[in-house]
């Protein structure tokens, strides 16, 4: 290497560290990107030196280093993986001569070759249907849940069945408790908290059957609205604790008949 001007191993370790190739693993195995990273080393060595020693170091350095910033990225996102890994190599890291200490620092060009891009096509294709088939379940399952979280419901379906004896219907208190399981039916986390709110006010409702109980929650419940300055909607709560007149007019009648 003595006999090589100063010209030509700056020259050689240009071209060495100026665009070199790197292939990195991605966090979906078999699915790799293609990197071209561009080191630059501040100041440049001076003096005898090997370019092939050097650019040894410095590529198998930032290799390392890249493939660390990119291995737990998805290739899906690959603006994210590309600023990850240019951000590690932006990072100066110190290289030791005989003759003084040089920073090397870096930039990077992610991509994925032919095969890997249409591997992540083939797995965004699957993804979305996956995730049609998941909401598409999840709605049939939430409807049914819905459809069927009261008794009546519950009973109407059963008597669908072919083999159901009109005589022997089923227990009252098991509809109950199979329409309140029901009703804690999973729900979105998406789903407004004022709805969540609403089944869990009806789950704790059904959980006092007999009319004093229902009487003391309805007196609580506009008591407790009337005290946030809600008068009607208090009005309204108290209305549904009255008896209604036609009803009670039709049970005089049928009494008297």
């Amino acid at each position: 290497m003595s006999g090589t001007s100063k010209r030509a191993r700056r020259k050689q370790l240009h071209r060495k560290l100026g665009g070199f190739p790197a292939v990195l693993r991605s966090s979906r195995p078999g699915i790799h990107y293609t990197a071209t990273i561009h080191a630059t080393l501040t100041p440049e060595p001076s003096g005898l030196y090997d370019p092939d020693e050097i650019a040894d170091r410095v590529r198998t350095a930032l290799r390392s280093t890249a493939a660390a910033a990119v291995r737990d990225h998805d290739p899906i996102d690959l603006p994210a993986a590309q600023d990850a890994c240019a951000q590690q190599l932006r990072k100066p890291w110190d290289l030791d001569f005989t003759d003084g200490t040089t920073q090397v620092t870096a930039s990077v060009y992610l991509e994925l070759a032919d095969k890997d891009r249409a591997a992540v096509e083939e797995l965004l294709t699957s993804i979305r249907t996956q995730a049609i088939a998941d909401t598409l379940t999840s709605q049939r399952a939430e409807a049914t849940a819905r459809e069927l979280a009261h008794p009546a419901a519950l009973l109407a379906r059963w008597l669908q069945r072919p083999d159901a004896q009109v005589t022997d219907p089923p227990d009252e208190a098991k509809l109950e408790v199979l329409a309140r399981r029901l009703r804690r039916y999973p729900k979105d986390r998406g789903e407004p908290v004022e709805l969540q709110l609403l089944n869990i006010l009806r789950d704790f409702l059904a959980e006092f059957p007999k009319e004093e109980q229902k009487q003391l929650l309805i007196t609580l419940l506009a008591s407790s609205m009337r005290a946030a300055r809600k008068p009607s909607h208090a009005d309204r709560v108290e209305a549904l604790a009255k008896p209604d007149p036609a009803a009670s007019e039709a049970s005089v009648a049928e009494g008297a008949s």
